[in-house]
């Protein structure tokens, strides 16, 4: 079975997302073995000189260390790709004929350096707090598995 994995960092802190994520994690995993992969994100001193750029850095460091050899490679990050649910389904299915698995990494309040992916997209215009944006990715990653099997959830 096709494996996918969200790399992303510090752990799930609010109930409401914590119990979002389990719900279409549940979901999820009719698909795909999924897999949440979190690593700490460094803490950044208020004014310290080049911490935000230094903290982006880190976190692709430590998440690049998590990536799995041979999956296909996604980056959320608001300068990427918008895609309709149908164009990232597509792209999906692509990927888990070709490849065992797909990495999505998804970068903390800091942000994230950009690093080389398959895909780098954008979850819109909108800014969204980190953990937001992990339950949105997860409800994404259901949402394309749907569309491609035909499940009539995406209707």
């Amino acid at each position: 079975m096709f494996t996918v994995r969200l790399l992303t960092v510090t752990p799930t802190r609010r109930d409401f997302v914590r119990e979002g994520l389990n719900f279409y994690i549940e979901r999820l995993n009719r698909f795909c073995n999924f897999h949440l992969v979190q690593v700490r994100e460094a803490p950044l001193k208020e004014g310290e000189k080049g911490g935000m750029e230094w903290a982006r850095r880190r976190a692709a460091v430590a998440l690049a260390a998590k990536r799995a050899g041979g999956f296909a490679s996604v980056q959320v990050d608001p300068n990427g790709r918008q895609l309709t649910s149908e164009q990232f389904g597509k792209w999906l299915d692509e990927a888990r004929r070709t490849k065992p698995g797909l990495d999505v990494i998804l970068g903390g309040a800091a942000g994230l350096d950009l690093m080389k992916v398959d895909l780098v997209l954008s979850l819109g215009p909108w800014t969204l707090p980190h953990e937001l944006a992990r339950l949105v990715v997860v409800e994404g990653l259901y949402r394309a598995f749907t569309i491609i099997t035909g499940h009539p959830y995406h209707k």
